[in-house]
Order: structure tokens, then sequence, then C-alpha cells
């Protein structure tokens, strides 16, 4: 508090006449108002303007306010509330103050009222450490651009030590729209113009997670091609609108700067999930940039309660696999055994093929003694499951290279082909015993039918592609260190909305509707996506009530 204290004192004013390095253009403020959704009765609102500059924003509301006044018959009193406007250099707030009494007494306001009014609107104070204790129904500011290197120590330290967001060199209006949200009332409306740099840049984490998680991050319009400022900016700014407490998808869009500023080339709805992670605004992402951004956001599979293991490897498929009528064991020695050929249609289908299965329900060998047709079976093949290397020197020479471990071979999972062009993935719904060349996926948290979509669209092919070159025949290995670096997010972590749009699409095997939702999911075209679909993806279409 000795920092903001010091700030209130004045022993930083020196600094103070660099804050406004830039004047809003009227025409830009105006063009921005109109994305804030003023309230029909305009007197209604209270209105702040953190960093106020010539008043662009707020100036051209004042005689729509005073003909309110005038229009429900009430004292031009009722205006002093409407308005709160900061600006740190004296001489700026000097001239607006007199500016906006100009404006109110050309409304008909009374010379001393107007005065008075434009005196309580504007506060020649800097709003970082101004002591606010009301809350605002809108707020819109072209906050200051001055970059970390030239903030001086002593004001860095006071806005680092008061603000979480101003770190990791971060420029100073990222301190403005913390501090902006936290005097936004419920529903209120806020709307910056500013370098869009706090959509990916580390320093603008916690705003991006406030913005994804508090409310609805509304528009982000894109003014890099407008001249936004009277004096020229060495900056690429957009303007974003944010409601507090609602949810709704994000508009954004670029603004020509034409006969009159209007958008430029069509509207992009996304849907950003709660993340401190970069906002993807383009379309057009690549395989790295997905990733990238993934990882920020998502957990790797395997903390998103999922588990991986590759299949069981017997070392001597002649002797461990066939028909039950080939295999002369006991029947309580038999498992219905599947591999990557098994894989059909998206789903796994048991073709006849058993296994030998020489462990007990605790993943132990079995005692022979105790299954005699098993252990004439298993020495009338000595010679060749001695041949195994493995085995060569071992007292349990009969055992199958892996274990088969009964809380896999029994429960439901996904599988997912070793070596194969497209990513090839099936759901065995039963339980069945895998063999090598499959990764088993068994899931605690996301339902297996949903998980199978997820990965089938896209997803899969997409991380593996990136991890990994491939084979020289286009082939790509999905093995276990690949899957598990996978990124999704927790099943529970995920907004309602989207699991629910989610399911009714999987549910009615709308494929169209999947990868849409995937793509906003993962902010990424949907023809990306469509680039490592899986080789089953189509059949899902007929999953309809599965």
């Amino acid at each position: 508090m000795e920092g903001i204290a010091a700030l209130e004192a004045g022993s930083l004013h020196p600094w103070q006449g660099e804050l406004c390095q830039f004047f809003t253009r009227d025409r830009v403020a105006r063009y921005c108002l109109q994305q804030l959704s003023l309230p029909a009765n305009v007197l209604e609102m209270k209105l702040l303007e953190p960093a106020a500059g010539h008043g662009a924003f707020f100036l051209p509301l004042v005689p729509k306010l005073v003909s309110a006044c005038r229009a429900q018959k009430r004292s031009f009193d009722a205006l002093r509330k409407v308005i709160r406007a900061y600006e740190v250099d004296p001489q700026v707030a000097a001239s607006l103050q007199e500016n906006c009494g100009r404006v109110l007494r050309k409304g008909g306001v009374p010379n001393a009222k107007a005065n008075e009014i434009a005196r309580y609107w504007i506060k020649n104070e800097d709003f970082l450490a101004a002591r606010i204790h009301s809350r605002f129904t809108h707020i819109v500011s072209n906050p200051p651009y001055i970059r970390w290197d030239s903030i001086p120590e002593e004001r860095r330290k006071v806005y680092r030590e008061r603000f979480p967001s101003f770190k990791q060199r971060a420029d100073l209006y990222v301190a403005f729209i913390e501090r902006s949200l936290e005097l936004l009332e419920d529903d209120g409306h806020l709307g910056f113009l500013c370098p869009g740099s706090w959509t990916r840049n580390a320093y603008g984490g916690s705003i991006r997670q406030t913005l994804t998680s508090k409310g609805w991050l509304k528009t982000i319009a894109d003014f890099s091609d407008v001249d936004s400022f009277e004096k020229a900016a060495d900056a690429y700014p957009c303007f974003f609108v944010f409601q507090s407490k609602q949810t709704g998808p994000t508009k954004i869009f670029s603004v020509s700067d034409g006969t009159r500023l209007s958008r430029a080339g069509d509207v992009v709805e996304r849907h950003f999930s709660t993340s401190s992670g970069p906002l993807l605004l383009s379309r057009e992402a690549g395989v790295e940039e997905v990733i990238r951004l993934a990882g920020s956001k998502f957990s790797i599979l395997e903390d998103a309660g999922c588990t991986v293991r590759v299949g069981s490897a017997t070392g001597c498929n002649s002797v461990f696999l066939g028909t039950k009528k080939k295999l002369d064991v006991e029947k309580n020695r038999m498992l219905h055994f599947v591999n990557a050929r098994s894989i059909r249609d998206s789903k796994v289908e048991w073709d006849s093929t058993a296994i030998v299965n020489v462990f007990d329900d605790d993943g132990a060998p079995v005692k022979l003694t105790k299954f005699p047709k098993l252990n004439a079976y298993l020495k009338k093949n000595k010679k060749s499951l001695r041949a195994r290397a493995k085995a060569s020197k071992s007292n349990c020479w009969w055992r199958t290279i892996d274990t088969l471990h009964p809380n896999w071979h029994r429960s439901p999972k996904l599988l997912i082909v070793d070596i194969s062009a497209k990513p090839v993935i099936g759901l065995d719904a039963r339980g069945y015993c895998a063999g090598s060349g499959v990764y088993q996926v068994k899931s605690g948290e996301w339902p297996l039918k949903e998980l199978l979509v997820l990965l089938s669209a896209g997803i899969l092919g997409l991380f593996v592609a990136g991890f990994s070159s491939g084979t020289d025949n286009g082939f790509h290995r999905f093995q276990k260190r690949h899957i598990c670096a996978v990124r999704i997010p927790r099943w529970g972590d995920l907004e309602e909305r989207w699991r629910l749009r989610f399911q009714a699409a999987v549910s009615q095997g709308d494929l169209n509707k999947i990868l849409q939702a995937v793509a906003d999911l993962y902010e990424c075209e949907v023809s990306l996506l469509r680039r490592f679909l899986a080789r089953d993806w189509k059949s899902l279409a007929h999953w309809s009530g599965a």
C-alpha cells in the first residue's frame, strides 16, 4: 500500500504526462460505442472511462444524456452518476473538463451546473492508483500503450504488486483491463481498444482466464487497417467487448477504413473454453499451432483420466493363438483374442480366434498341475516355446511374453493400430484380450464412445503427425509416447453446453456437426481436421442410437 500511497501523493507525478500517448479518433470511438450495447435509457447506465484523453468515447453521449433528462423531466443532477472518467495528465484533464462543460451548456445545462457536473465526471488521477468504490454497468477505454521498458521502475514495482496480470514484461494496458474488470457490475459491458497481444502473449494469460471464465467475450474486432489515433501509433489494435456473467460465441471480424468504418469480410464465431492459453483468432491454424494452443489449454491423455497400454505379445503365436477346436486346453484357459485386423468400421469384432491364458486373476502364472490339458499342450510345444530368447533360460518357459492382465482383457476400451497411414481406432465394448500391434486405451472419465469419436475426428491423427515424421512410405507409428502426449480436455471440465452439443451430434451420427464441435473446441478449421480423420471415420455416421 505504500506504493499506492506514493502515487496518490503525487511523488511519481513527473511521469504522468507520458501516459497519454495517443488519442482515439472520434469516428473510431463512435464505432466502438455501437458495439457496446448501451441501454435504451442512457440515464440508467454508469459509464467508466479509465483513460479519458480528450473524451472521444463519452463526449458524443453527453447531448443524449441532456436530452434524456429533458424527456424524462428529471433534474440535471441525475447526470452526475452516469459518467466517471479518469485522466492522469493535468492539462489534458483540465481541457477535457472545459470541453465537457461546453457541450453541457450547449444542451441547455446552466453554466454553474455544467461546470459542476464536468468536474464531478472527470478526475485528474491515475486510474490504476485511484481508490474507487463504485461499480459500473459500462466501461470503455483506449488505455495508454506503454511498454514495460518505458515504465519507470518505481511505478512498475507498484503496479506489479497490485495487479497479478502485470508481469512478464507486460504492456501497461493489461493492468487497465484487470482493474476495469474488477469494477464491472454483473451483466455489465466492457469494451477496450488496445493491442491484440493480450490474446496470445504469456502476460495476457490471467486476462484470458478471466474473460473466458467470468462471462462472455462477445466481440473481437481487428482495427489493424484503421487509422485509429490522432497521433501515429506503432500498434495493431483490436476492440473487444466483454459482458460479465453471460455466455455465448465470440464474433471475430476485421474493420475496414473506407468512406465509413465497416466490417471487412466474414464474421467468424468461436466458442472459447475457460483457459489462460492463447486465443486462436485465425481459422487458418496449422498443425503446430493447434498443438501449441492445446498444450496451453488441455491435459495430456493420461492426465485426462485415460490409461494406455500396449497389447500383449506372446512370442509364439503359432502355439498360443488359434480356434477353440485347435487349442486343446481347458475352456477356462482360453480368452477371446483380437488384433489390428479385428477393427472394422470403428468397432472391434471377434473373429473366433482364442489365446491361451496361462495367468490367474492376479496376473501370476497358474500352477500347471491344476490344468492337465493345458500342461500337456504346453509340454507338447516345449521346443517351440523354449526357442524364444526370453524363455530359453527361464523355469517358466511356457508363459507368454506379456502378462494377460484381467483388468485389461475384461475391460471395455479403445484399440489403436500401431502402424497405419491413417488412424485406425476401434471400440472394444465387450472386453477382449488385445494382441501386439495395437495400443489399448481405457478411460475413467470420458465415455468411450465419445472419446473414440473425438480422436477419430482428426485429433489423434493431427497430434501424431505433429509429433513424428512418419515412415518413408507415408505411414505413422501410433506409439504409446505419442498417444499419451495427445492433448484432450478432462470430460468434467468441458462446458455442459459443448458436451450436450457433441453428444447429440455423436448420437445422430452427424459427421459435419461433430467436426464443427471439435474444431470449435480446438480452435481450428474443420478443413484441417479433415486431413487427419481416422480410416473408419465415415462409419460413425451409422452409429446413430448405438
